[in-house]
Parts: structure tokens; sequence; C-alpha cells
């Protein structure tokens, strides 16, 4: 059996004992009306689905049993398959909260950040390094 790799640094904070994850709501991509969201049929059974061209997460939707979901409760959240896009409305989800003590302490505080490396980032600086003509 193969062994599936992912990327984790884009999605995931394990620097303390939290354990944070990128999650983003699908039904806020739908009330953006994001470009990247997508709807196919499947021509077998009929079913629509819908997913991100930009595998920010990287499943399928069935579309009815979201719109159902969306009616109760509401459908939840998804874990980030890779660096959100500039659009994204990204949260972030805590495995549990952190009880008092050295170990429990954020490590990772820039997390909660839009991250660095994403497409459409605006690198962050330092003006204490001074500015360059570039």
């Amino acid at each position: 059996m193969g062994r599936t790799a992912r990327r984790t640094e884009a999605s995931e904070c394990r620097q303390c004992l939290t354990y944070c994850d990128r999650v983003i709501a699908p039904a806020s991509c739908v009330a953006a009306k994001c470009p990247a969201l997508y709807r196919y049929t499947d021509p077998l059974t009929g079913t629509r689905y819908m997913g991100c061209a930009q595998n920010v997460f990287a499943t399928d939707i069935d579309v009815a049993l979201f719109e159902e979901a969306e009616r109760a409760k509401g459908y939840g959240t998804l874990k980030l398959a890779r660096a959100p896009l500039a659009q994204c409305a990204f949260t972030i989800e805590k495995a549990h909260e952190r009880p008092p003590g050295e170990e429990w302490v954020c490590r990772n505080r820039r997390f909660a950040d839009f991250p660095d490396t994403a497409d459409g980032a605006i690198r962050a600086f330092d003006l204490r390094h001074g500015l360059t003509a570039g």
C-alpha cells in the first residue's frame, strides 16, 4: 500500500501542544462567488459536485448534501490542502484550548496571518533593516 504525501506546513502548526489547523468553510467561497469554485455533474450518476480549482481544499463536495447541510446547521469547514489565495476567508481551528502551562504557550503567533509564501502574498518587512532601492 502506498503512502500519500501531503504538505503540512501550509495548513497545520504543531509547534506547541494546542495543534492548530487552517480551515475554510466552503460556504464562504460560495458567498464570495469565488472564481476558483467550480461545479460539474457526474455523467454516470447525475450527481452535482463542486470543488476548488486551485485545490485550496482538496475534495469535491456533493452539492445536494452541501445545500441540505447549509439549510440545517451549516456544512462546516475543511482543512486547507495548500496555502490560501488572497481572497480565501480561512480561519484557525484549535484541537483544544490551552490550559495554563509553558508547553501550551503559542510558539508560532504568525500562523493565523496570511502566509508569506502564498500566491498574492505581500511579504512583511522590518524597518529596522532599512529600505533598499531595488
